[in-house]
């Protein structure tokens, strides 16, 4: 009999609303089930002698999963349990019990699931704690928001598919979603199209309440009307790409699906996945 792993991610937001029953009972049918529970940060897990690996947790358990099984035997279910579930959004699972996913976005290395991104509120993606994301939903991230109203300035070289783009930058954003912070603003993306987007706000300064009101139109241009369409003005770049290739001055913090990641070079495009993967219907095995 085949084996599988199930992980649960007790720390991500919404996972007490996981029955471990109903996982132990659906996947029991056909394999030896073993479960991992996920309670404290330094907890880990090896994929090592399972032929199904079923996450159950957030956007970043998704992203630490998909870089950890990299066998092409081995399969991978994700439920998304998080607080936002923004790869899980992205994809259409209404009505599915699953659906493969036929494409990612590799950062150097790694894998993305949905973002990675510096500057102006992408640090939320990552200072929340775990206990106030689970008591509070997303509430714990918008409280912060204020807090988070920085304007950066961050030199970049930004290289899409051989165009270069070179400045100062208060948000620098490769999205391989719809969405991102809560806000469905991505109306250019579609599933499977070998694309990412890269979004890219100019820095006017120093960080002064002068300059954030400054940051205030192109970030709610952004963020609350979206974009039909690519643009590149004064203030904002939106476009979409194959390959990116972001240098930095500095080692700077990126918010890659929720996780904190350093960088001073990042390359980014779209590859398939060399194993199944698939987003599971969460309704299923709610309690």
């Amino acid at each position: 009999m085949s084996k599988c792993l199930i992980v649960i991610n007790y720390l991500a937001g919404d996972s007490d609303l996981v029955s471990e029953e109903k996982l132990i009972a659906l996947y029991s049918r056909q394999h030896d089930v073993t479960v991992k529970r996920i309670r404290y940060q330094e907890d880990t897990w090896s994929p090592d002698g399972y032929d199904i690996i079923v996450a159950c947790g957030g956007d970043g358990t998704f992203n630490r999963t998909i870089n950890t099984v990299t066998d092409p035997n081995q399969i991978i279910i994700y439920y998304s349990f998080g607080t936002f579930n923004e790869c899980a959004k992205t994809r259409k699972i209404k009505g599915h019990d699953y659906i493969q996913l036929i494409e990612y976005a590799k950062a150097n290395k790694g894998f993305i699931g949905y973002v990675a991104a510096a500057g102006s509120f992408t640090p939320l993606g990552y200072i929340v704690p775990s206990k106030e994301k689970k008591k509070e939903g997303t509430n714990s991230y918008f409280k912060r928001i204020l807090s988070q109203y920085i304007v950066y300035n961050i030199p970049a070289k930004v290289n899409i598919d051989g165009e270069e783009f070179e400045d100062k930058y208060t948000l620098i954003m490769v999205l391989d979603s719809n969405r991102c912070f809560g806000f469905k603003f991505n109306h250019l993306y579609k599933e499977n199209d070998g694309l990412v987007h890269v979004l890219l706000i100019k820095s006017p300064g120093e960080d002064s309440k002068k300059n954030r009101r400054k940051i205030f139109g192109p970030l709610f241009r952004s963020f609350f009307i979206g974009f039909r369409k690519e643009i590149n003005n004064k203030n904002i770049l939106f476009k979409a790409a194959k390959n990116v290739n972001i240098k930095l001055e500095e080692k700077t913090p990126f918010d890659v699906d929720g996780d904190k990641k350093m960088y001073d070079e990042i390359n980014i495009s779209v590859v398939q996945p060399t194993n199944k993967i698939y987003i599971g219907n969460f309704d299923e095995v709610m309690k």
